[in-house]
């Protein structure tokens, strides 16, 4: 993800940290939204639209635009594959999952390796997912290839952490959450999964996820308030997907040690994104300088991944768990209704609040709706939207 040439703010965030339990609620009774239904057509407007039949990888958009800078995309389309795959057991996602190892390696000049450690968190991370899923062993083999490759980065110049881009250069120094935060995602999975039968570079994996958490938490985030930051003095760096993975390392931590320090974290930088990274206006989640076809629209639907996994965790305590769900259940009942092109297919707006007028959706903006849809069928079906 490349964000530093970002230059339009389009969209005003809110900076308000007040009570946000009861903000949400007078909003969720003007719908009637089937989250099923939704989810279904929209998932399988992804996976066909989107798809490259040919070459097997994500087209850039709807109209079949290809694009060699859809590396780190092209893991999130295998993660709503996965969603999809699991919420249906449809072969059809099954296919596209057994198809995209091959298709997207190839694409990638014949491997998963890419000079960015965060992009290959964000494919680490969804190979896993996807050897769960369907027991395709092939992604267990680029899952651990992708792991050594990421944990190789891990620099003790300023006390550690894993930097943006593997070249020594002045950008590749650069160390932040993009990069640490999908690492120890991987290394508390890969714990779970492996146990002490998983050593790389000298340390299993449960004491890199330490290692990786601590320099997160140490380094990104403003302890009082739970804020995660890339630069301090810069609040149009604070994104959602950096707290969506903050998020999703904490609540890794804390179903491997049920320690309260990590659950808390996981709280507090939760009610600090609901209540921060929105629109002022409708309170819908939304990033600083969302815009057409750009990698800020994915961030959303990243964030949105690790909030599920938070509300699905059974210690949440009840007043945080209604809080997150009234607050996705309001971003994606606007999104349904009023940032969505629903004919001939399903294609969303880059701003979850207005929809797509061109007839044409970038590939990170369509990932972000669709992961908030299946975020929303599987809230539905396990009982929480009640």
């Amino acid at each position: 993800m490349k964000i530093s040439t970002l230059m339009i703010a389009a969209a005003l965030i809110s900076t308000s940290c007040g009570k946000i339990e009861d903000e949400y609620v007078d909003r969720s009774v003007k719908y009637n939204i089937n989250w099923t239904t939704a989810a279904d057509s929209s998932s399988t407007a992804f996976a066909n639209v989107y798809w490259n039949s040919t070459k097997h990888h994500f087209n850039d958009d709807n109209l079949g635009t290809i694009s060699q800078f859809d590396y780190w995309p092209e893991a999130h389309g295998l993660d709503v594959l996965v969603d999809a795959y699991q919420r249906t057991k449809s072969e059809v996602y099954k296919q596209r999952i057994y198809d995209f190892y091959e298709g997207v390696k190839a694409k990638n000049g014949g491997r998963f390796y890419n000079n960015y450690y965060d992009d290959m968190g964000w494919h680490g991370m969804a190979h896993l997912r996807a050897l769960e899923a369907t027991g395709d062993v092939r992604y267990e083999e680029s899952a651990r290839e992708l792991w050594k490759d990421i944990v190789a980065g891990w620099n003790l110049d300023d006390g550690g952490g894993i930097p943006w881009n593997h070249e020594n250069n002045a950008q590749g120094k650069s160390k932040g959450i993009p990069s640490n935060g999908p690492a120890a995602i991987i290394a508390a999975r890969r714990w779970q999964k492996y146990k002490e039968a998983e050593v790389v570079n000298g340390h299993n994996d449960l004491e890199w996820l330490s290692m990786i958490y601590s320099w997160m938490k140490e380094n990104r985030v403003v302890q009082q308030s739970g804020r995660v930051f890339e630069n301090i003095n810069d609040k149009n760096g604070d994104w959602t997907y950096n707290a969506g993975t903050y998020i999703g390392a904490a609540i890794e931590y804390y179903k491997i040690t049920g320690n309260k320090v990590y659950l808390n974290d996981a709280i507090k930088t939760a009610d600090w994104t609901t209540s921060t990274l929105v629109n002022s206006n409708n309170k819908v989640l939304s990033d600083w300088a969302e815009q057409e076809n750009h990698d800020v629209n994915l961030f959303k639907g990243i964030f949105v991944r690790y909030l599920t996994e938070l509300i699905r965790l059974k210690d949440l305590p009840e007043s945080s768990r209604k809080r997150y769900v009234n607050f996705l259940k309001n971003s994606g009942q606007i999104l349904w209704s009023t940032g969505t092109t629903k004919s001939p297919f399903v294609l969303f707006g880059y701003h979850w609040w207005e929809a797509p007028l061109s007839g044409k959706a970038g590939l990170r903006a369509e990932l972000s709706g669709a992961m908030l849809m299946e975020a929303m069928a599987t809230l539905n079906n396990e009982g929480y939207l009640k």
